[in-house]
């Protein structure tokens, strides 16, 4: 009904416009036709309905949580935009029988110095170091030189730099950093009980059999050097070395003979090829080529051989093998030697009572026990 009275209506104005249109024409006196405007009507506006527009519902955007070092957070159900912290209780909200120890610098200062000594004791250079250094203190602890440490030096850096639980010893002492290359103790902070604690402790390790064996290894390495620098200042001492290389048997062409590797130090590894009938006098006598003096040591135990392919590792008895071939003492078809200091219970009774080293790889290797 809208519609057709809105048609109606324009139809009504559109022969209203022609009549006007007609009456003007011949009020000017002309019967030329009249072109009309058409006009332009709008179609009529569909009515809006009141009811607001539909909108696409989306969830309240939540912060998410951040929890710190020390809290842990968590969404609140009766408000989700709220963030409520809670003590970060870690493992013993899980695990409440469960203790963490205490941290290092937690500790009191003797556990710390007991500590530190015990971690020292394979590091004879260190205790060495640390028991000169806080005993100087402990003397004249006005001298100012003697409370301060320069980690630049070269004996810092030999003795106890990267050594484990050195610089902690020292902290614990009441030394303080200043800067990154001085540790400092303040005539204040000195504690003569704490020095003596300190002092104690170091003798202590001293006694260990960790500090005994690094000390002697750290000897044994010493005068190693010192024999394979003999070779360019002696003459004698290359004559010798000649003589001992000389009752060597040839070694072995092509791929025939065992190769045998010897370590004689940190430094210094020696490789050669014997037959399998070779004896073990040879080998040491191809070892007295780059030391004349190392058979005898081996021979009276000051130092000893060991086989590091056999577990646990125990001294050969090298005067007992000495005319037993490679294959028999189990280094066929390849073996691996090294000369050690001697452990005192080997020094005084030999295997006695000691753990014997453990079977060999080599093939067709005579029984462990045969060895010593």
């Amino acid at each position: 009904h809208h519609y057709r009275s809105a048609a109606g209506n324009r139809a009504a104005q559109a022969a209203a416009q022609r009549a006007a249109a007609a009456a003007a024409a011949s009020n000017n006196g002309t019967n030329a036709p009249v072109h009309l405007k058409k006009t332009q009507t709008k179609k009529p506006a569909k009515q809006r309905s009141n009811k607001p527009a539909a909108t696409k519902k989306t969830a309240p955007s939540v912060p998410q949580p951040t929890p710190s070092d020390n809290t842990t957070a968590t969404i609140s159900h009766e408000n989700p935009t709220k963030v409520a912290k809670t003590p970060h209780v870690g493992v013993s909200r899980h695990h409440p029988n469960v203790k963490l120890p205490a941290k290092f610098q937690d500790k009191s200062k003797e556990e710390q110095v007991l500590r530190c000594a015990d971690r020292l004791k394979p590091y004879p250079l260190a205790v060495d170091t640390l028991y000169r250094a806080l005993t100087a203190i402990q003397q004249d602890p006005s001298n100012a030189k003697f409370r301060k440490i320069d980690k630049t030096t070269r004996g810092y850096k030999r003795s106890l730099e990267s050594v484990p639980g050195a610089e902690a010893l020292l902290l614990a002492m009441n030394f303080q950093t200043h800067g990154a290359y001085s540790l400092v103790l303040e005539r204040s902070w000195v504690d003569q009980a704490l020095l003596y604690l300190g002092i104690s402790a170091l003798e202590g390790a001293k006694e260990s059999e960790e500090y005994k064996e690094a000390k002697a290894k750290l000897a044994f390495q010493q005068e190693i050097a010192e024999i394979q620098q003999l070779s360019n200042t002696s003459e004698a001492e290359a004559i010798r070395r000649a003589e001992f290389m000389a009752k060597c048997p040839s070694e072995p062409t092509g791929g025939r003979g065992a190769l045998m590797q010897v370590v004689i130090s940190d430094e210094t590894t020696i490789r050669r090829k014997f037959d399998g009938d070779d004896v073990l006098r040879d080998v040491l006598n191809w070892i007295g080529g780059h030391g004349s003096v190392i058979p005898e040591k081996i021979l009276s135990r000051e130092w000893c051989v060991v086989d590091i392919n056999r577990f646990p590792i125990a001294p050969m008895d090298c005067e007992l093998n000495l005319d037993k071939t490679l294959q028999y003492i189990g280094c066929w078809p390849s073996g691996r030697l090294e000369l050690r200091p001697s452990p005192q219970a080997w020094k005084k009774d030999g295997n006695k009572g000691q753990v014997l080293m453990g079977s060999s790889r080599g093939l067709a290797a005579a029984p462990t026990e045969a060895m010593h």
